[in-house]
């Protein structure tokens, strides 16, 4: 017994020797692992295109610290990475190049995504409040704007933000049927379009018009549809409705705003499809066919229109990342951390 405590006390002193690693970022996809609710096992993945492969853990290994509760969306502005943390109900900042923490941004009740929308400002949606926050870049400070409904998904164009209102569970006076417009400048808001139920996700085509994906909501009579708004008059344009029990998200963009990427199927059976920003119907066969995969997010490389599409499997076991040709012909998989989703070009 004496000699297997000796061997666990050796053992325990060389890792904490190991100590923090040094790590630089080349060119690559940072991707944000999600983790189990509540489990606070979010973690950082990085591919590395020279080097064809995946570093997992990238923010423990280099900080001794963990991400946190549902990693869920990442920002990059100038030599600075944001991480929201969603259920945490924090914001990392570090050094984009080394991981390297510099700040935790605390005062949210539930941030979602964080957009530049100024030199100094940025802002940011949150699930359970009526409004968004209006951020400081120089000293982090969080002021709320309060318009009445949760916030989600935002895009800008011009001096206008467009936010969609996705889920009214925490705010039930609020809409979960609507894209608010604000103006960044004045932070006031300008307009409120209605649009199908749950905006969970928006790109901005080669028109300036903004694609809305809707899941309809999951309690019937469900409305899954896809909607186009022309950003310049804040009217709807187009809209594609899908049959109930259908479930479109995650809409990318590739870099000329010519092609809209979004999944679509039943729940947990999701496909990939790709549409002209110029059509006037939505494809029938899928561009991309999960077979078997559980598709949970994706985006195009801007330059060279590769797809890249993470795989969350069964919600419990380490994800994939999956590297598609522009062609939709599958190149490589990389495993990644538990429910790998947002996706940022590096």
């Amino acid at each position: 017994m004496m000699i297997a405590i000796s061997i666990v006390f050796v053992g325990c002193k060389k890792e904490k020797d190991a100590g923090p690693e040094v790590f630089t970022v080349g060119k690559g996809v940072f991707i944000l692992n999600e983790g189990t609710f509540t489990y606070a096992n979010a973690s950082l993945s990085f591919y590395d295109f020279d080097k064809n492969e995946v570093e997992n853990n990238l923010f423990f290994r280099v900080n001794d610290a963990p991400v946190g509760d549902v990693g869920q969306s990442l920002t990059k502005i100038g030599n600075d990475l944001y991480i929201v943390v969603n259920n945490s109900r924090y914001i990392y900042k570090v050094n984009a190049k080394t991981i390297k923490y510099k700040e935790k941004i605390e005062g949210f009740n539930s941030p979602r995504y964080m957009l530049q929308v100024s030199d100094n400002k940025a802002y940011v949606s949150d699930i359970e409040s009526p409004g968004f926050w209006k951020m400081d870049l120089s000293t982090n400070a969080l002021t709320f704007i309060q318009y009445g409904s949760a916030t989600e998904a935002m895009v800008k164009v011009g001096n206008e933000v467009f936010m969609s209102n996705w889920s009214n569970y925490y705010v039930p006076t609020g809409s979960n049927k609507s894209v608010q417009v604000i103006d960044c400048e004045a932070d006031t808001l300008v307009a409120t379009i209605e649009v199908a139920q749950e905006p969970n996700s928006m790109v901005v085509d080669k028109n300036n018009h903004i694609w809305v994906s809707c899941s309809g909501g999951y309690m019937p009579p469900c409305d899954p549809a896809i909607i186009c708004i022309d950003a310049a008059t804040h009217e709807v344009i187009k809209r594609f409705d899908l049959a109930d029990g259908s479930y479109p998200s995650g809409l990318t963009v590739d870099a000329a705003g010519e092609n809209i990427y979004f999944m679509n199927g039943g729940y947990g059976s999701l496909n990939v499809y790709k549409v002209s920003a110029d059509a006037n119907e939505l494809p029938n066969t899928p561009f991309i066919a999960s077979e078997g995969k559980l598709f949970y997010n994706l985006k195009v490389n801007p330059q060279n229109g590769e797809l890249y599409v993470t795989d969350a499997k069964n919600y419990v076991q380490n994800g994939d990342l999956l590297r598609y040709s522009a062609d939709g012909t599958l190149l490589g998989t990389f495993s990644l951390g538990i429910i790998p989703s947002y996706v940022l070009f590096n």
